[in-house]
């Protein structure tokens, strides 16, 4: 299973960002290689379309959970019809919501 979150800095003891598609980065997390690879966010700057593009990216790497505080409308669509199941993180650092997630702590938001 891949995991994906948005980051403010880069690694696995950044926090959370508040903006999905306006992140800095995304940190990857493969479950069963348990591995993490960062990606600079190359679209947060962008003008329109910000949310649909992220998205794409998730699809793209195989995500299947997103771990944000909240996601954009558009983005949404395009998560769901990718089959990506989203959950509200917590106030922690990456690390701390991806074991939290693989331990049934996190809520579902759709």
């Amino acid at each position: 299973m891949i995991i994906a979150l948005p980051t403010k800095t880069s690694g696995e003891k950044s926090f959370i960002s508040e903006h999905f598609a306006r992140a800095n980065f995304f940190y990857v997390y493969d479950t069963e290689k348990e591995v993490g690879k960062v990606y600079i966010n190359k679209n947060k700057d962008g003008q329109g379309g910000v949310g649909i593009k992220s998205s794409e990216f998730m699809l793209n790497n195989d995500v299947s959970v997103l771990i944000t505080p909240r996601v954009g409308e558009k983005a949404l669509r395009v998560l769901k019809e990718g089959d990506v199941k989203i959950y509200q993180c917590n106030d922690k650092i990456v690390k701390e919501n991806i074991a939290s997630y693989l331990n049934g702590e996190l809520k579902g938001l759709f």
